[in-house]
């Protein structure tokens, strides 16, 4: 949980007198390092079975009673973790929105990227093409299959927002999802309306990880099917598609990029499609934090792969090129920094 000063210390920090720069700096990256720490020791899954003593949980993460009671202090006053008596427990809001059965699963790719951000200076230097991690670091193994984690989580947490407050006028009836990975969007868009038909377009890990979703969705899973490709390299075959879906992927491709994937999109879709774009932009309206979140993703995409969070003006011009007209924009509530495009050709 983010660390939250009280009313005299958000004044002091709002006047300098406390410098931010230790927030900023030091004590935002050692409570990366610690949240991460936990979840390799699978200290959340372990408190999620009830409380535990601190011996009962040195026991179970095999690790030092000392190391371990370090690491529980900091979980405590962050606000993940309670004790009462002897025995750890994890809070209410730990339980509600805590990605606790997936974090393990997600530190690898999180470690990996932190090992990467040391470079963060030669970037902004030199504003590499493909950025200083690259997309090659999460098609495969193991940090590829924890990077299809944290996304299968990200996916989870603003579905369903995203279904409801995606508006088309004539239900669709074939549906692509563009980078689908996991697959949660087109399940839940099938879920709500029942003659839909959608394809999960994705790389070879990206379709590992939607078989895992499909596996539990048994009520949708026939109406769903799953298509390998490269959308960067190859051409999308065409289906006729009358929705197409996009999530989180614009930002990690550069205007001409977008410009030709969009194109791709076109060619293969019918002549009064629907296409929704979920992803952060740079010009995003709202409070400071909701800015500041959205400014930030930007950086981790420049970072990432030479990606950026894009202007709604200019994707609006790159799906107008491409046919798309009738472009809106909705921001949404539960997912600070996020935001829907939709357009329609015409």
């Amino acid at each position: 949980m983010p660390l939250r000063p009280n009313m005299l210390e958000r004044v002091l920090l709002h006047k300098g007198i406390i410098p931010s720069v230790l927030l900023d700096t030091g004590v935002s990256m050692f409570q990366a390092s610690a949240l991460l720490t936990a979840g390799d020791l699978r200290l959340f899954n372990y408190l999620l079975e009830g409380p535990l003593t601190i011996e009962e949980l040195t026991t179970r993460a095999a690790c030092s009673l000392h190391g371990l009671q370090v690491l529980l202090t900091c979980m405590m006053n962050l606000g993940y973790v309670d004790l009462r008596g002897s025995h750890y427990s994890l809070t209410a809001a730990t339980r509600r929105s805590f990605p606790i059965e997936l974090f393990p699963e997600m530190v690898p790719f999180f470690r990996a990227v932190n090992e990467k951000l040391n470079n963060a200076t030669h970037a902004v230097r030199t504003d590499p093409p493909g950025g200083i991690m690259g997309w090659s670091m999460v098609t495969s193994g193991d940090v590829g299959r924890s990077y299809q984690a944290a996304m299968r989580w990200l996916g989870s947490s603003m579905v369903k927002e995203v279904v409801s407050r995606t508006r088309i006028a004539d239900p669709p009836k074939n549906m692509l999802d563009v980078g689908g990975s996991h697959g949660l969007y087109s399940v839940e868009f099938c879920r709500k309306h029942p003659h839909l038909k959608a394809t999960i377009l994705d790389w070879p890990i990206g379709l590992e990880s939607a078989r895992l979703t499909l596996a539990q969705a048994k009520d949708v899973a026939e109406r769903i099917d799953l298509l390998e490709c490269d959308f960067e390299k190859e051409n999308i075959p065409g289906g006729g598609y009358d929705f197409i879906f996009l999530g989180n992927i614009i930002h990690g491709l550069n205007e001409a990029a977008n410009q030709r994937l969009f194109d791709k999109i076109a060619a293969a879709s019918s002549n009064a499609a629907n296409i929704a774009i979920l992803d952060q932009y740079s010009n995003v309206r709202g409070s400071a934090f909701v800015k500041g979140v959205a400014s930030l993703i930007g950086w981790n995409l420049f970072l990432f792969a030479g990606g950026r969070a894009h202007d709604f003006e200019d994707v609006t011009k790159w799906l107008e090129r491409s046919g798309f007209r009738s472009t809106t924009l909705v921001h949404l509530r539960r997912s600070p920094g996020f935001s829907l495009i939709t357009a329609r050709k015409h």
